[in-house]
């Protein structure tokens, strides 16, 4: 039997945006699959206005509309929406969709817009980082309390089944060590510094591909691969640590040189991710690292990525996917939201 639910995005960037025009390509497949459709009934942007309709948002005239850089309000049915958190209570969705900007630093605005979706009876499912870094287990446990689902797949690798895995098929082992190329970005400049190309160059082709921000920093100088680890380490782990907590050094340092020099030496530079279980404690850390040409993580490129879980009964589960996209991103919270839709907790 066709069961319809009602969901919202809170944001409209490269991910939501490229959701929105995989919901319109895949909905058919879905009902297919599972029974499922998914109507669309609000956006909520930063810079391009709120809309909520309840009886459903033209999300190709919304994604016109953004293309033209105009605003989203002639889309609104009822009394206008002040601001996000307005948007989060009167939205008539029973799922948020979260894709906000974030201060990888803080966490912020992303956690509050998650803590106020779960106090409104949503579940929430997000492509932040920063919530899961820095208040996972407050987030957790508020959706538990409410039999809500909390579900964040596209945080990590892009929408690739990683944090499943935990959830569904590593089950009562213990996880001693995390190794992963977790950026995008810092993977493809690396890739084509060895290529001889300038960093600059290969910067802003990622950039015009949509994949790197105006604003480079957070990736070149390693703290979205840092938030990543934190994540994986909170989540595989058991640990509650901070992005701050993680040794970073980012890539800004290396030159077409070293990358070269590295290949002659039967080595590539990566930015590896690291989460190491001590005896007293878990370490994070992330920075270039001159790899063997033995090691699996030393052949994924360009924008690829991949990790490898060491447990004390399956050694090395790895998962690979790319190359990235928006849309590979916007698909992990596709698979969450169906997911939370039929009870998966």
């Amino acid at each position: 039997m066709l069961k319809e639910y009602n969901i919202a995005l809170l944001g409209f960037g490269n991910v939501l945006r490229a959701f929105a025009a995989l919901l319109e390509r895949k909905q058919e497949d879905i009902v297919e699959d599972t029974g499922i459709r998914l109507k669309v009934v609000g956006v909520a942007t930063n810079s391009k206005g709120i809309a909520i309709n309840p009886e459903g948002i033209d999300l190709n005239a919304a994604l016109a509309l953004v293309d033209k850089n105009q605003s989203l309000t002639s889309l609104h049915v009822g009394e206008p929406i002040t601001d996000a958190f307005e948007f989060i209570q009167k939205v008539p969705a029973v799922a948020i969709l979260e894709a906000t900007w974030l201060n990888p630093q803080t966490g912020q605005p992303a956690t509050d817009f998650c803590r106020a979706a779960l106090q409104a009876n949503k579940h929430l499912i997000t492509a932040n980082k920063g919530p899961v870094a820095f208040a996972y287990r407050e987030l957790k446990a508020l959706a538990d309390s409410k039999n809500l689902s909390f579900f964040y797949e596209s945080t990590v690798m892009d929408g690739a089944p990683v944090h499943v895995l935990r959830r569904e098929a590593l089950l009562g082992l213990k996880v001693n060590r995390i190794r992963g190329i977790l950026n995008s970005t810092t993977n493809s400049i690396l890739t084509r510094l060895e290529e001889g190309i300038a960093f600059d160059v290969a910067l802003k082709e990622m950039q015009d591909a949509g994949l790197a921000e105006a604003d480079p920093t957070n990736d070149i100088e390693g703290w979205d691969a840092a938030v990543k680890i934190n994540v994986l380490a909170n989540i595989f782990m058991g640990v509650d640590l901070r992005p701050s907590d993680v040794d970073r050094t980012g890539i800004t340092e290396v030159t077409v040189e070293a990358a070269q020099r590295a290949v002659q030496n039967g080595q590539r530079i990566k930015l590896v991710c690291e989460a190491i279980r001590t005896e007293t404690d878990v370490r994070l850390s992330v920075k270039p690292t001159h790899l063997d040409l033995s090691d699996p993580l030393a052949h994924v490129s360009s924008t690829a990525c991949a990790v490898s879980i060491d447990t004390d009964i399956l050694p090395n589960v790895m998962v690979m996917a790319g190359p990235s996209s928006p849309t590979t991103t916007a698909y992990g919270l596709l698979i969450d939201t169906l997911n939370a839709l039929r009870g998966r907790r």
